[in-house]
């Protein structure tokens, strides 16, 4: 009962995050189109490093490490009531930290901008465009917050849904900024599309918090022990979200902002590509499954929080690797349908088709490491995930030094060393908070590996099947074509795919192929979910 329950509240986040990631690609699409990989795209993904950074380090981590586990602890022992006092008290702490962390970057940033893209120091210009980008997002990182915020609570209620439509939201206002501004305010319409996109995405989630009937106030009550709480368990993954989403890219940027131009575009076009299978099935099972996580620690039920989180690394792993073999498989057809088109050149494809390729190596890394976290975290331990993270960041930069001037065949890896550096690091964060986790609340660690293993062989002889039918067809995906007939290129390779990694997963047993058939043929006949609430 506890299985279909965490699949049926997966479906929900997976849809909403299936429409989030096509329009995040139509978004990346879009921007491409408009603006290739040129100095000025460059300019603007170097200076949406600091908005982001200080939305990571100031809401990110909070809400899954601290505020989530803390506000449903209160709901579950029915103290509803001061429950959402400590909730008020840390959105008002939040929304202030925003406000005057903004507005002290907006004044610093020309100083530290030319440390940050130091690539662009021989391009006054480009640098002066990165300047004043930066401020204008710098607004995005509040409007982002409450909207985080707002998400939190709404999941601590098991509401998913207008939570989930937020992004869908944000991208398709940056699409229609791109679209219609762009031809006048150029690269600047952009960075207003992502403001707008963020103020968007709290306005979505008002009409349900309303409903709700929330208990918001203004008090900003610091000394309270639940809001103490949540500082406390908030400061050390603060401190790995800012490391982790500050330092990594900080350093890529500073390394591709020193290589041919366009080179960090393609990185972060790349990325973004990795993060679309990421976004559709990890991270949907991880906030679908992080409330029961938290309830499950809050209540003491080891045994339930044990089955959960086991059944939630097979499942992510039964959807994320054949995700990353198909990805690197057809890694140049994927990028030449979704993105070359109008300024998106052939050059652009094959930078970015060749980062591409070493992200998807670390995709399942990333899959698991976004589960792991939030298990330390439902049971309060902020500290752990943030010792492992800060080593795994340390990893990775020192790998992107190395890596990024690697001679192969003659040339250097350039962007495609920086995306190698980041899976190696991504995958042994991965072994590491396993191993961390496992004698805490004793993972069934040899049913999970045989599990792991049968799904490995059966993406393993998906991928051969994928060569096998380009071999026997002489189907060579040529780039040449139409985009349409590229695409039926792509769907027929797809359908390979998907059907030779079914029948693969069926011949060796794989029990989350029941598991998934079985919630789709209930949806199918309309039988009602079977979600079971954990007693109390």
């Amino acid at each position: 009962m506890m299985r279909q329950g965490i699949v049926g509240a997966t479906a929900i986040m997976m849809t909403t995050f299936v429409a989030s990631r096509f329009l995040g690609w139509l978004r990346l699409s879009v921007i491409g189109a408009y603006f290739g990989l040129s100095k000025e795209l460059d300019a603007f993904w170097a200076a949406n490093v600091i908005p982001e950074s200080l939305f990571n380090l100031i809401v990110a981590g909070a809400i899954t490490s601290a505020f989530i586990p803390v506000f449903t602890s209160y709901l579950a022992k029915e103290r509803e009531s001061e429950g959402w006092h400590v909730a008020s008290s840390v959105i008002n702490a939040m929304l202030l930290l925003l406000v005057t962390a903004s507005g002290v970057l907006w004044l610093a940033a020309p100083l530290f901008m030319p440390y940050l893209a130091a690539g662009f120091r021989s391009d006054p210009a480009q640098l002066s465009l990165a300047i004043d980008l930066t401020r204008i997002m710098l607004l995005s990182p509040i409007f982002m917050g409450l909207s985080s915020l707002m998400t939190g609570v709404l999941n601590s209620y098991r509401q998913f849904l207008s939570a989930a439509v937020a992004p869908v939201v944000y991208n398709l206002v940056i699409i229609l900024f791109t679209v219609f501004l762009s031809p006048f305010l150029g690269i600047y319409a952009l960075a207003w599309g992502v403001v707008v996109g963020a103020l968007t995405m709290f306005l979505v989630q008002v009409p349900e918090l309303t409903f709700r009937r929330t208990r918001y106030s203004l008090t900003l009550d610091l000394g309270h022990p639940g809001v103490r709480e949540v500082a406390v368990l908030t400061a050390p993954r603060a401190l790995a979200q800012g490391s982790a989403f500050f330092v990594i890219p900080a350093v890529n940027t500073a390394l591709a902002t020193g290589l041919v131009a366009g080179s960090l575009s393609a990185l972060n076009y790349a990325f973004a590509l990795m993060l679309l299978p990421l976004g559709v099935f990890s991270m949907a099972i991880s906030s679908a499954i992080f409330p029961s996580l938290s309830h499950f620690a809050a209540l003491g039920q080891t045994t339930r929080l044990r089955a959960a989180l086991a059944q939630a690394i097979r499942l992510i792993l039964f959807l994320t690797l054949p995700s990353a073999i198909a990805m690197m498989v057809l890694r140049r057809p994927i990028v030449h349908l979704l993105f070359q088109y109008r300024e998106f050149s052939d050059f652009a494809r094959e930078l970015t088709a060749a980062a591409f390729l070493f992200y998807a190596i670390g995709l399942a890394g990333h899959a698991l490491v976004q589960i792991l976290t939030r298990a330390f975290y439902a049971a309060k331990d902020t500290r752990t995930p943030l010792v492992t993270t800060l080593v795994s960041i340390g990893a990775n930069v020192a790998l992107a030094f190395v890596l990024v001037g690697w001679v192969v065949d003659g040339e250097p890896l350039g962007i495609a060393g920086l995306a190698l550096a980041n899976s190696f690091a991504t995958l042994a964060e991965a072994a590491v908070l396993i191993a961390l986790l496992q004698p805490r609340i004793h993972l069934p660690m040899f049913s999970v590996a045989f599990a792991v293993l049968r799904q490995l062989s059966a993406a393993l002889v998906m991928g051969i099947s994928i060569f096998g039918y380009i071999h026997l067809t002489n189907f060579t995906l040529q780039l040449e074509i139409s985009k349409i007939g590229l695409a039926l290129q792509l769907l027929s390779a797809f359908v390979v795919a998907g059907a030779s990694y079914l029948a693969a997963c069926w011949l060796l047993r794989v029990g989350e192929l029941r598991l998934v058939l079985d919630f789709f043929r209930r949806t199918l006949a309309r039988e009602p979910a079977a979600v079971t609430e954990p007693p109390s």
